[in-house]
């Protein structure tokens, strides 16, 4: 399995200390985000083909708070990332795509600041669109920056990034979590990579909205089955985490997608008709407010049969 990974270094300028909670949904408020970012790189590169994508953390300090991040593109083949390689060295003549963290900074800030516009949108309010203005302002400036990395214009690379990312509404709340923590502070911005013009301003801090979760997110819950039947109703050998489907018995007679761990090869459930498997479970409620499994993440086949 082949992968490529980038750094990320992310400054917010607090001047007091933040409550660990905060940085800690901030974070995963941030790897969700980053694991939207494949959409839109292959839309920006539509031939290149990215399967999954980890984040870790490298290094992490509180007071300002100062995140050093590594994010693993994981490729599933030596034809895959040669694909993408050569895909990026036709659009910008070198490799420098996916060994400039300066780009996926860029796309990164992008999608914050999109998501951030996006919620407030919905809003007929005359000071939400005051705010929308702000964020939108501070984004063409990204969208400048990454436009200009890929020799397109401002508006195709706006079009594209806007239109990969599928769940707008995940992209608004995980964009919200990510800035939240600047809130506390009325002069705090978002810096990335050390670059004062990949940030996020002061003013669009204090513009982007304070997320209202749904009842059904904020019933959600995840839980760890270690050995549970699974009959698969739809497989995407070409991805780990679009196109698949399954039932889960003895949780709930609904289709349910299906997620698959990085370990676990698509192809190992080529021809199944059900699995049994370590998985993880998250829950949420429907209209009669009713417990139903709304993902599943496969981690590891126990046991095939059918």
């Amino acid at each position: 399995m082949l992968y490529q990974e980038v750094s990320q270094k992310i400054y917010y300028s607090n001047e007091e200390y933040v409550p660990i909670g905060e940085i800690a949904h901030s974070l995963i408020a941030l790897e969700a985000l980053i694991k939207q970012a494949p959409d839109v790189l292959e839309a920006l590169f539509p031939d290149s083909s990215i399967i999954n994508v980890d984040v870790f953390i490298n290094e992490l300090k509180s007071d300002s708070i100062w995140e050093d991040l590594v994010v693993k593109f994981i490729f599933g083949s030596q034809q895959r990332f040669d694909e993408c390689i050569e895909n990026t060295r036709q659009k910008l003549g070198m490799e420098e795509i996916m060994n400039n963290p300066k780009f996926l900074s860029a796309v990164i800030i992008a999608m914050i600041l999109g998501g951030g516009a996006y919620y407030l949108g919905k809003s007929n309010s005359p000071s939400d669109q005051k705010a929308k203005a702000t964020i939108e302002a501070n984004n063409n400036t990204i969208i400048q920056i990454g436009a200009g990395m890929v020799d397109m214009s401002a508006e195709e690379f706006t079009t594209l990034v806007i239109t990969a990312i599928k769940d707008k509404d995940k992209l608004a709340k995980n964009a919200a979590n990510i800035v939240k923590p600047a809130k506390r502070d009325s002069n705090a911005s978002i810096t990335f990579n050390e670059d004062p013009a990949l940030s996020i301003s002061n003013d669009s801090v204090k513009a982007m909205p304070e997320y209202k979760a749904t009842n059904e997110e904020q019933d959600e819950t995840i839980e760890d089955f270690p050995n549970i039947n699974l009959e698969i109703r739809a497989i995407d050998l070409d991805s780990s985490k679009r196109g698949w489907a399954v039932v889960a018995p003895s949780l709930h007679k609904r289709r349910v997608k299906l997620q698959l761990d990085p370990a676990v090869k698509p192809s190992d459930l080529l021809n199944k008709s059900s699995v049994n498997a370590s998985v993880t479970v998250i829950w949420g409620v429907d209209s009669k407010n009713q417990k139903i499994p709304k993902l599943i993440f496969l981690r590891e086949i126990v046991k095939n049969s059918g």
